[in-house]
């Protein structure tokens, strides 16, 4: 799992980017080439101090990580923003896994 490195390809992802909102979690993707998916997070004070907000940083990567590996062949290559707008995730992968089968559509239709 690569990460997202740069202000270009993070500005690039958040005005280029197609959306989709699960619950708190809303997902950003813009397509690239790219070895292997890249990810970003964007948590913002207001879901918790420091230990809250790595911890559920850690927790959205795993999930994204297990996935990807599950979805390899059929996965969107490109870059990847999860931003969190409230500390209640109560079930991250399944909210994870629908907002990437959102995605995943609103990509066919573009």
């Amino acid at each position: 799992m690569g990460r997202v490195k740069g202000r270009d390809r993070h500005t690039a992802l958040l005005r280029r980017g197609i959306r989709t909102k699960k619950g708190p979690i809303e997902l950003v993707y813009l397509s690239e080439k790219t070895d292997k998916p890249c990810l970003a997070f964007a948590i913002p004070k207001i879901v918790g101090k420091a230990v809250t907000r790595n911890k559920i940083r850690r927790q959205l990567r795993e999930e994204f990580t297990k996935i990807v590996s599950r979805e390899s062949k059929h996965f969107l290559e490109g870059n990847y923003l999860i931003k969190v707008h409230s500390a209640e995730i109560l079930n991250i992968n399944e909210l994870l896994e629908e907002a990437i089968k959102d995605l995943k559509l609103q990509n066919e239709r573009n």
